[in-house]
């Protein structure tokens, strides 16, 4: 556990962010595309949209983590000081965020297919036991594990969406039209279903950072930068991934093989970090989960079980889970949203309380 007087700056609360969102979709450059590359110009103004809001919901999510002192994720969205209203809130939420290990799964599973032509199975359950070896590890091994793997992460990315840009000259037809998703066809809405999606599996995570933070200051240059860092990393892809629209929206992992086609060498690498990026999406969102399973002999058991069946769900597919069941999910996500909103505006008027751990 981590120990009450550890303070983390604001460049760990910024990596625990990005780590909180930059997983496969995201560095694979599916998510990317099919929520604003297959809107072209329109996208763009989708995306900076998106990246303005990150920024501030994530200030927001700090701020009323340490307001309240707490992460639970009931306490943190609900609006209104009923413990047990915030008690089946925070459950509800963590079905709602078990989602994301499912993805993460398939997306394991999708690498390793479109990567090295073997069992989809076997990239899952890869994934799901290097999460479950760091969620056992709790807040304070994440934290240590983001440090570590996220400033790797977004120099790859970037500089392989950098290097797309400037040298792939390879097109197959750049009047392309790809086909939205039927659950967001319009771009506002595919910006802000995407928003809300990504935003609810950083509730357990960001609330911690921000009662870790070694001060209000801190976690509020944390949050931006990471909100920041987020909307540069994104608009580095959408720019990357337009090269060749009819390419991109033909693969599972679209940034995985334009990379490829460019650079052998810069392929491996930046094969090996997507996996670290869909085993970091996968820990941060878990994490929530394994919030909300009370402490005592059985909870490991528990954790290992769940992560087992995230496993099973997520042989189902990485490209069919990022088309529906991502805006399935968006949608409760606005819900959240709001309710975020309002009980930022309420603890900082001086109506709340902190909640007891």
């Amino acid at each position: 556990m981590l120990e009450e007087n550890r303070k983390i700056g604001s460049f760990a609360v910024a990596m625990i962010y990005v780590g909180s969102i930059i997983g496969a979709g995201f560095a694979s450059g599916r998510e990317i595309w099919q929520y604003f590359g297959v809107f072209g110009e329109m996208g763009l103004i989708g995306l900076f949209i998106a990246g303005c809001l990150f920024v501030i919901l994530g200030i927001m999510l700090v701020c009323i983590g340490r307001k309240l002192n707490t992460n639970d994720m009931g306490h943190v969205i609900l609006p209104v000081e009923n413990k047990t209203a915030a008690s089946a809130l925070g459950y509800v939420l963590a079905v709602v965020i078990f989602v994301p290990l499912v993805t993460m799964s398939a997306a394991g599973g999708a690498f390793v297919s479109q990567q090295f032509g073997i069992h989809r199975a076997i990239g899952g359950f890869a994934i799901v036991v290097m999460v479950i070896l760091t969620v056992l590890g709790d807040f304070e091994r994440i934290s240590k594990v983001f440090n570590l793997l996220m400033p790797i992460l977004v120099f790859v990315v970037a500089g392989g969406s950098l290097y797309i840009i400037l040298f792939n000259s390879t097109s197959s037809q750049t009047d392309y039209i790809a086909e939205p998703s039927p659950l967001a066809p319009k771009w506002y809405i595919s910006a802000l279903v995407y928003l809300a999606y990504n935003f609810i599996g950083t509730i357990p995570m960001m609330s911690k950072a921000g009662m870790q933070g070694d001060s209000i200051k801190t976690v509020i240059k944390g949050a931006a930068l990471g909100g920041i860092i987020l909307f540069l990393m994104a608009l580095s892809l959408n720019l990357a991934l337009t090269k060749d629209p009819e390419f991109a929206d033909s693969l599972d992992l679209p940034m995985l093989g334009m990379v490829g086609r460019v650079s052998y060498g810069f392929n491996i690498v930046y094969s090996m970090v997507l996996f670290f990026a869909i085993y970091s999406a996968a820990t941060s969102t878990f994490y929530g989960v394994t919030t909300k399973i009370k402490d005592g002999k059985y909870k490991n058991y528990i954790i290992i079980v769940l992560a087992m069946i995230g496993f099973l769900l997520g042989l189902a597919g990485f490209r069919q889970i990022v088309a529906i069941v991502f805006p399935i999910i968006g949608i409760i996500g606005f819900l959240i949203i709001f309710m975020i909103i309002i009980n930022f505006f309420r603890v900082y008027k001086g109506h709340g309380r902190k909640f007891e751990k």
